[in-house]
């Protein structure tokens, strides 16, 4: 299991890589996700110049790649080491949900909310309700622990037939 939490780790830095070159490079796209607005202000904003959306863009690319390499060694390693389906269940709970709650603690809620990196980052943000109100995805973050569950059922009992 300890290489379990070097797999989570490492998803967690490259998560964290991947919100900074969306928030530096690629911000009129990551914006779509924030509240309407949110999304009004920013939108107001000049257009970046093409280098700064195509470097953010193919540095993204690499980031997902590296969120890909990771899953697939975690996959690789439990049918390698013939896990047994709850060993791969729980390994891939422990990846995909522990990405998940340091997504929604640690980036929304400290980082974005507490931190008020919107406000820091986009000043003319500060008068938007949202900001004061961040539990906007709160119902769309929760059902995602749901979704990654069935996904680690699923990977699980693919990789346990292997």
């Amino acid at each position: 299991m300890f290489l379990t939490f070097i797999q989570l780790g490492l998803i967690i830095v490259l998560f964290a890589l991947f919100m900074t070159v969306t928030v530096a490079f690629l911000l009129k796209i990551i914006v779509k996700t924030a509240p309407q607005d949110i999304q009004q202000v920013i939108s107001k904003r000049p257009p970046q110049p093409m280098w700064k959306t195509v470097t953010g863009a193919v540095l993204a690319l690499l980031l997902i790649a590296g969120f890909a390499a990771v899953l697939f060694w975690a996959g690789y390693d439990a049918v390698s080491k013939n896990m047994s389906f709850w060993q791969i269940f729980a390994r891939s709970e422990i990846i995909l949900i522990g990405y998940k709650l340091f997504d929604m603690f640690v980036f929304d809620i400290l980082i974005i909310s507490k931190g008020r990196l919107f406000e820091r980052l986009f000043p003319e943000t500060k008068d938007c309700a949202s900001i004061k109100n961040f539990g906007f995805n709160l119902k769309n973050q929760t059902a995602k622990l749901f979704v990654f569950t069935g996904i680690s059922l699923a990977a699980a009992a693919l990789l346990s037939s292997l």
